[in-house]
């Protein structure tokens, strides 16, 4: 017996001494690879010239005199703060007038020949010095992540050479369900470090559900949830966001998914049954009697719909407000309505659903006086819900519907691609043929992100039904090979061969500190 489990014992430990050979041959592939260690997301280029730069105990980093604006020497001092969090080193910051001898130099420049012609494009060159050029100063921040990723693994030393770095789309974006769990503003701080980090941009909160309404109001008081976000937790959550360049959208959805706000006031709602039930909001809403979506067809309700909105547009900084859009029932429904099909015919419109896109549209005039760009979900012409009208084309779709895309794209619209099958987090309705899970292998190894003129980007949605009660934790397990999976392919593509291989990468470079 003892010899059999001697045995045992040590054939286990040969199997443990080959799998720790296989993961260092591994590791070695992935450094390989890209030249400066291991980057998430992989760099665009990098040409090494021989050599390596070993920083000193101390270093110093300089701005340029010309580029001493006030954003840039904030830029600069948090790269300080975090480049001693990250590594053992510590560092001070001048404002010069001509590059020194060593340390780190950052200098803005009006354009890098062969990068992309876009703000968060960067170059490192690496000699006896290290020189950071950028166009904007997001693309320094970029360049201090890559820079923090390389030297926490490497104990202050870097290559010598030229990294040349650009992300392939211009919107990285994250979405998260708030509306229906309360995700508290400490998890949401970590998130956006974390997503800049990994150079993600767009952090897009779903503020609004059947179930809650989390913005709470002035204007309306009592419409917001018990757990809701203060105007004063908006500005915190956005001025820390601002120094990690990530864009905060929100969104109101209306003028379905509105169930917590007819709860409020119950005069807002359609009368008619067949507007007020549905699926979305469950079945048990539905014999409660809850209405589901606003009567848009009514003057007082568009009024207090825009009154609402006029409150919330000025709170958030971003260009970008999004209004949802969604959901507001099929044809059969909208055609069992009275006094919608009554109100269609009043107003001469062919199909019910041009109501609602009269209304968006004259939302979207308010949003664009207001100095912001409307953003919706593509439901219109969405299955059994025919409009013989169309948004207007300066909105911003987010399209999850896959086989609408190319039709949205040909009609003039920019688009932001968050397809359902490939990019949707919903742990709490994962069924027997994986709805709701990413699957990261076939994303990351076969899956190709269209790209044209017309897309911005792409996005993971992160919902939260039916798993109202788990905890901010659970879901960022449930969801964070998705958001750095996206994070590599919007950024340079896939820069490892296997999945397997580019999760090691992300161990390597680990977490941002806080």
């Amino acid at each position: 017996m003892k010899k059999t489990i001697g045995k045992s014992n040590l054939s286990n430990k040969r199997i443990e001494v080959i799998q720790f050979i296989l993961l260092m041959i591994l590791l070695l592939i992935v450094n390989l690879d890209y030249g400066q260690s291991s980057v998430v997301p992989g760099l665009r280029s990098f040409q090494a010239s021989g050599g390596e730069l070993a920083l000193p105990n101390h270093v110093k980093l300089f701005i340029d005199e010309k580029d001493g604006l006030p954003e840039v020497k904030d830029n600069v001092n948090l790269f300080q703060l975090e480049l001693q969090n990250v590594t053992a080193l510590t560092a001070s910051v001048d404002v010069i007038s001509k590059v020194e001898k060593d340390g780190v130099y950052f200098k803005l420049v009006p354009h890098l020949d062969g990068l992309n012609a876009g703000k968060e494009c960067y170059r490192i060159k690496v000699n006896e010095r290290i020189e950071v050029q950028a166009t904007t100063v997001a693309g320094f921040f970029y360049a201090q992540q890559t820079l923090l990723q390389i030297l926490k693994q490497s104990g202050g030393r870097i290559k010598k050479g030229v990294i040349e770095d650009s992300p392939n789309f211009e919107t990285r974006a994250i979405m998260i369900d708030c509306g229906r769990r309360f995700y508290q503003i400490s998890y949401l701080k970590k998130l956006i470090r974390q997503m800049a980090w990994y150079k993600l941009n767009t952090l897009h909160l779903h503020f609004t559900e059947w179930n809650g309404f989390r913005l709470k109001s002035e204007k309306y008081p009592g419409l917001a949830a018990e757990e809701a976000y203060s105007k004063a937790d908006i500005e915190d959550l956005q001025n820390y966001a601002s120094q990690y360049f990530v864009d905060i959208v929100p969104e109101i959805d209306l003028p379905a998914h509105a169930t917590a706000i007819t709860d409020y006031n119950p005069e807002l709602a359609f009368t008619c049954e067949s507007m007020r039930k549905a699926r979305w909001q469950g079945a048990e809403a539905d014999s409660l009697g809850k209405a589901w979506a606003l009567d848009v067809t009514r003057l007082e309700v568009r009024e207090w719909i825009d009154e609402l909105l006029e409150e919330w547009i000025p709170v958030f900084k971003s260009k970008y407000f999004h209004v949802g859009g969604d959901e507001y029932q099929y044809d059969p429904e909208k055609e069992q309505c009275a006094e919608l099909m009554e109100y269609a015919e009043k107003m001469g419109y062919e199909k019910p659903g041009d109501a609602f896109i009269v209304w968006l549209n004259d939302v979207n005039k308010k949003m664009n006086a207001a100095g912001k760009t409307t953003q919706i979900w593509n439901w219109w012409r969405f299955g059994k819900n025919a409009t013989s009208l169309q948004p207007d084309t300066n909105i911003v779709v987010n399209v999850w519907n896959s086989p609408r895309l190319q039709a949205i794209i040909d009609d003039g619209y920019k688009v932001i691609i968050t397809p359902e099958e490939e990019l949707y987090v919903s742990p709490g309705l994962v069924d027997a043929d994986g709805y709701g899970v990413v699957d990261c292998q076939k994303v990351y190894e076969d899956w190709e992100p269209m790209m044209h003129q017309n897309i911005l980007g792409y996005k993971v949605c992160v919902w939260s039904d039916r798993a109202e009660s788990e905890s901010d934790e659970w879901f960022e397990a449930k969801s964070f090979d998705a958001k750095v999976v996206l994070a590599e392919k919007m950024w340079s593509g896939s820069k490892s061969d296997s999945l397997i291989q580019f999760l090691e990468r992300v161990k390597l470079v680990g977490e941002a500190q806080r």
